[in-house]
């Protein structure tokens, strides 16, 4: 049980090793329990609609930390109390939510390890480990767990939310739609809408994706949820929005996510970005430094990087510098769980015209089991950078497949367009990028605008 016996405040390297999964996907959703009213999950506070209060940041991570000292000292006198174990891995992964530590999800894992080493059959455990495999990017290993926990309970919630997180990331879109509908029709809620927000942004529907969004922020509001549980939802309202077009809509859902915890970082980048598009450089890159401090991600130090480039004031350059090498050590900070910034630091490198072999091969190890649309995207990317337009066109027209509404795989495929000198399509697709407003972020509306002024 020594593994478990060390549990301590995060050091500041393991915090800087932060998760690059929710940013490019699953952000908190691997987190999440399928339906707010399981046995084990965290209770929700009775905290009626329209009457939020905002939740402390620092108040929150020491609580959330308070959860894991006392259900290790649990543990750790008691080396089978199963309960105990169960807890313990989800108050490590309440600290991964709230501070970006992939290694957190290690942590988890130990300690549902521990709860089947003393009952192998232990339910609670068993669902709870499905959640850990899609958070730790065990895709297969997930939607394998999730479809046996539903051969014998075919109606349960987070196997079922389980079941269809993995097939999303898996590019299995008719597996990932029915599990979520399933999901909806036997435990609705925050959760459940949430997700099929997601699948919805996929497949091309974005409005059909801000409703369920915003129902998904209505739900948790009422279900009582509070700080980081309950801004998760208005930020995802508020990416969707923004993927839409709809500045002051997303906006208002990020300033509705500070509204439930102060400084939350996902609503700070999504603030800075409409800042950003407005002109609003220096406010953009002040909440970038806030959110930052919170959950160091690999692509908000890109995006701060850029903006501080773009600035380009006194002491920027010095300070591009050391965002970008901070990137560059993220992943091997996170030790075993580096491989989980493996599709982040690919898009990185191609987006700055670096190390083309690194990030080509990132992205094609990563599609060799992950092959969901921003995997195809990543690798399309990938070739563009080293200079092998022609390869990008056939992972490209698969990450396109699905239709989805996502203004950086327009982007992506225009840039691709260019290259292979098929003009009519490339101003088709970088305009209608473009036309969303601060849906890019500054690199790439700016290369796209470039690109655009030297078609013929």
């Amino acid at each position: 049980m020594t593994v478990l016996a060390r549990r301590l405040p995060a050091a500041p390297l393991a915090v800087l090793a932060a998760a690059c999964a929710i940013v490019l996907g699953l952000r908190l959703l691997a987190s999440l329990p399928a339906t707010n009213s399981a046995g084990l999950d965290e209770p929700l506070l009775d905290t009626p609609a329209g009457a939020i209060t905002a939740v402390n940041a620092v108040d929150e991570l020491d609580q959330a930390r308070a959860d894991v000292g006392f259900w290790a000292a649990r543990l750790t006198a008691s080396p089978g109390d199963v309960v105990a174990a169960v807890q313990l891995a989800q108050a490590d992964l309440a600290d991964a939510r709230l501070t970006g530590d992939v290694t957190a999800y290690l942590r988890a894992q130990a300690a549902d390890d521990a709860a089947l080493s003393a009952e192998p059959a232990y339910g609670p455990a068993l669902t709870l480990r499905a959640s850990i495999l899609v958070s730790l990017h065990q895709f297969p290993a997930a939607r394998d767990l999730a479809r046996s926990l539903l051969a014998r309970l075919p109606d349960d919630p987070t196997a079922l939310g389980v079941l269809g997180d993995a097939s999303l990331e898996l590019g299995d879109l008719a597996t990932a739609g029915t599990a979520y509908h399933t999901l909806v029709s036997v435990s609705d809620g925050s959760a459940a809408e949430v997700r099929l927000g997601r699948l919805d942004l996929i497949t091309g529907d974005a409005v059909g994706a801000v409703a369920a969004d915003r129902t998904a922020a209505a739900d948790a509001a009422d279900e009582g949820l509070v700080g980081t549980a309950l801004g998760f939802y208005d930020v995802t309202l508020g990416d969707a929005l923004l993927a839409t077009g709809d500045e002051t809509g997303a906006r208002a859902a990020y300033e509705a996510g500070l509204a439930a915890r102060t400084d939350l970082p996902g609503a700070l980048v999504g603030l800075a970005r409409i800042d950003a598009f407005d002109g609003h450089t220096d406010a953009a890159i002040a909440g970038m430094d806030t959110a930052i401090a919170a959950i160091p991600l690999p692509d908000w130090l890109a995006r701060r990087s850029d903006l501080e480039a773009q600035r380009s004031g006194p002491g920027d350059p010095a300070r591009v510098a050391a965002d970008r090498a901070t990137i560059g050590a993220i992943a091997q900070l996170a030790g075993s769980a580096g491989y989980l910034y493996d599709r982040t630091t690919s898009l990185y490198l191609s987006d700055h015209g670096l190390d083309p072999g690194r990030a080509l091969q990132l992205a094609s190890d990563e599609l060799a089991t992950r092959k969901d649309v921003y995997g195809y995207d990543a690798l399309a990317w990938a070739l563009l950078n080293a200079g092998r337009s022609s390869e990008a066109d056939a992972p490209m027209k698969s990450a396109l497949a699905a239709g989805s509404a996502d203004p950086r795989l327009w982007y992506h495929a225009g840039m691709i367009a260019a290259a292979n000198g098929r003009t009519s399509e490339a101003k088709t697709e970088l305009n209608r990028a473009l036309a969303l407003g601060p849906a890019l972020d500054a690199l790439a509306r700016s290369r796209a605008e470039a690109a655009l002024a030297a078609l013929p």
